[in-house]
Formats: C-alpha cells, structure tokens, sequence
C-alpha cells in the first residue's frame, strides 16, 4: 500500500462521514418543517375562533358604552330640568317676601316725608328743598340697609 491510496481511502471514509453528516441534517430539518407547519396549523385553528369571541366582545362593549351615553344624557337632561324647576321655585318662594320689603320700604319713606314735610303753610320753597335735602342726607346717613332674614336650614334665599 503506497501513501496515494491511503490518502484514497481517507477521502472515501471522509467522504461517507459527510455524507451521513448532510443526510441526518436534512432528516431533521424536514422534521422541524413539519413541526413548525403543525405548529402554524393548530395556532390558526385555536386563533380563529378567539379572534372571532374577541369581535363580540368588542361589539358587546360598543354596545354597552353607547347605552351608558344615552344614559349619561338623560341624566344630563335631568339635572338641566330640576336646576330650571329649582330656579322658578326660589324665585316663586322669594315673591312675597320683595312685595313685603318694598312695601314696607314705601311706607317707611311715606312717613320720613310726613315726619319732615312743612306744617305751616308759611314756608317758603327754599325751606322746602332744604327739607328734603336733609331727609335725603338723612335717609342716607342714618337708614341701613333693609336685612333679609336669615334662611332656615335647608332653605335659600336669594334677591333677583
């Protein structure tokens, strides 16, 4: 046996390594293909119908916010009539009681001016406008403000 055809035999023993080599690689890359394909397959066949319960879902939730609107504006609706009803009833209730201060206003200023009106004939309208000049200085000096009484709990009163 001479050095070329140990080197031959080398080669051949080479040779058929590789090639077990290469056929138990494309062995297993066959059976990976065919798992990622069953892989793919059985995720398509378990998506589908979770992608399909996800849709109702989501219109189920449409559906449930949009009833929420309607209800959040009848609400809205709601509070808009009572504040109205609320606003008429004050001012209704509030009626009487500015009849009765203006009134009585009235005749607290009808008696100021007989207080200071001119009882002799005699006087003159000079004497006259400094009546009323100083009714109006004391009108403003001395006479406070009429007071509204104070609400009870639970009851407002406010001057339109």
């Amino acid at each position: 046996m001479d050095a070329t055809s140990v080197l031959l035999i080398v080669l051949l023993v080479a040779a058929s390594a590789a090639c077990g080599f290469v056929i138990w690689a494309v062995t297993e890359l066959v059976a990976t293909l065919r798992s990622t394909r069953k892989l793919a397959d059985d995720l398509d066949a378990s998506l589908m119908p979770l992608l399909g319960k996800t849709d109702v879902t989501i219109d189920a939730i449409n559906i449930e916010l949009l009833r929420i609107d309607e209800i959040v504006t009848r609400v809205e609706e709601v509070t808009d009539r009572v504040s109205s009803t609320s606003r008429t009833v004050q001012e209704v209730a509030n009626a009487p009681a500015e009849i009765v201060n203006e009134i009585a206003g009235r005749v607290r200023n009808a008696f100021r001016a007989r207080k200071h009106a001119p009882h002799h004939p005699s006087h003159t309208a000079e004497t006259s406008d400094t009546v009323e000049t100083a009714d109006a200085i004391d009108t403003a000096e001395t006479e406070p403000e009429p007071v509204e009484p104070s609400p009870e709990p639970g009851n407002t009163y406010t001057t339109v």
